[in-house]
């Protein structure tokens, strides 16, 4: 009897899904980082000191990680399909908006100055596109949990992180052009804002939760993808939060993610400000774009490599919890070690090598971050993958402040050489992590 392709053979509707993650990381990063980019010009439009800078900033993580929590557990309980249209299209309205608020306010509403403060409004504006951006890695960890065997989770993690970084490693060669062409800031966020409407549209007409709602999808590949994993809660599945509690692993991954934020929200959020601006570095614009890209584009390269290589170590040495270690050990160490360089270095060429290998260390580690966050949390992966996210999003709030407070001061290599030594104590944190030990076990 012959055997029909169609039946023996699996699918490949996971990886379409994969690449519908990567497209989700790479218009999040292009509309969190065009804002980062174009900064110095909002600051100089606007009339804006390094300070508030830094508070803008600090606003966009502190609502971030506020909201990574809800959107977790509303992605555990009402799936990727409905929430990540929501999320982007909200977050693609708030950037249109924000390339509409006046510099200042005209003479006939002087009476309402405060209400109506420019800087007031971008503070508001910056909470609401952090909130509505926080849920969507942390829902879409959930469909990674639903879509992926455990054998290719981080290969997964890995590629989609690697997609997150295109976007950064591309939109600096264009921020000049986009500044000349368009006149401005402001249009290039209006197109930015319609990439983003486009793609909540497409999402939602294509997309489904699980792989037994999606008729492309074999019976091959529903085994496939199903082994290994437990078996699918339901609504009324146990509360997560002393499972949490009482898992070593957990407290560890959620302080070495911790430890990622300073440093690692500073490469994307005040990077361009420290390069470009005349009180800091003052580089010209064809030096900065180079600078702000390269690492990126490293960070392309590492997230893939590091997801890849994680999953080969397991498959190598037949041990998940090494296998996931070995990359953040590594990559954490190398990326607290650039990063305090940043301080030391004055030539460019020179300077652009230690962000590079900064970056790449950062990344490197993000795939196995992620799937460590799946495995650890199986069914409760988008609320402890939130939670994980939210620690980094704390400290990257706090790190901003004090990096912006440090910027105004005159005293950038402090911010240096504190938060690499953080991005040490990050690597050391990957020993406590177990990736054998759910913490749902801990439920039964």
């Amino acid at each position: 009897m012959v055997i029909s392709p169609s039946v023996s053979q699996p699918t490949r509707i996971r990886y379409l899904v994969v690449a519908a993650g990567c497209s989700l990381a790479l218009v999040a990063y292009i509309h969190r980082l065009g804002f980062s980019l174009f900064l110095p010009e909002i600051k100089r439009d606007f009339g804006l000191t390094d300070q508030d800078a830094g508070n803008l900033t600090w606003v966009f993580l502190i609502a971030y990680g506020a909201g990574q929590l809800p959107g977790g557990l509303a992605g555990d309980r009402w799936g990727a399909r409905l929430l990540l249209p929501l999320f982007v299209l909200g977050w693609s309205l708030v950037t249109a908006a924000i390339a509409l608020v006046p510099a200042t306010v005209p003479a006939s509403e002087e009476h309402l100055t405060l209400l109506l403060s420019p800087l007031l409004i971008l503070l508001i504006l910056r909470g609401l596109f952090g909130a509505l951006q926080s849920g969507a890695f942390p829902v879409f960890s959930r469909v990674v949990t639903d879509w992926l065997p455990v054998t290719e989770r981080a290969s997964a993690q890995g590629i989609m992180w690697t997609a997150s970084r295109l976007g950064p490693a591309l939109i600096p060669f264009f921020q000049v052009w986009l500044l000349n062409v368009c006149g401005g800031w402001r249009i290039p966020f209006e197109i930015l804002a319609g990439v983003g409407l486009l793609w909540a549209a497409a999402f939602w007409y294509w997309f489904r939760n699980r792989p037994e709602e999606a008729a492309q999808v074999n019976a091959a590949e529903r085994e496939l993808i199903r082994a290994g994993q437990p078996p699918p809660a339901g609504a009324s599945a146990t509360s997560p939060w002393r499972a949490m509690l009482r898992s070593r692993s957990v407290w560890f991954l959620c302080l070495m993610y911790g430890c990622c934020g300073p440093a690692g929200n500073f490469m994307f959020t005040l990077l361009a400000l420290y390069l470009r601006d005349k009180d800091h570095r003052n580089l010209p614009d064809d030096t900065s774009q180079w600078l702000l890209g390269l690492p990126f584009a490293t960070g392309f390269v590492a997230c893939a490599l590091g997801g890849l290589w994680s999953d080969w170590l397991i498959r190598r040495w037949s041990s998940r919890k090494w296998g996931r270690r070995v990359n953040g050990l590594v990559g954490l160490t190398l990326a607290g070690l650039g990063f305090a360089a940043i301080a030391l270095v004055e030539n460019v060429w020179l300077l652009g090598v230690v962000l590079c290998a900064l970056q790449f260390g950062n990344d490197f580690c993000m795939g196995p971050a992620w799937a460590a966050s799946t495995e650890i949390g199986q069914r409760h992966a988008g609320t402890l993958s939130a939670t994980m996210n939210l620690t980094s999003n704390i400290t990257g709030a706090i790190g901003a402040g004090v990096a912006g407070a440090l910027l105004y001061g005159g005293k950038a290599e402090l911010i240096f050489f504190i938060y690499g030594g953080i991005y040490v104590l990050g690597a050391l944190c990957w020993l406590g992590i177990d990736v054998t030990k759910p913490m749902a076990a801990s439920e039964r």
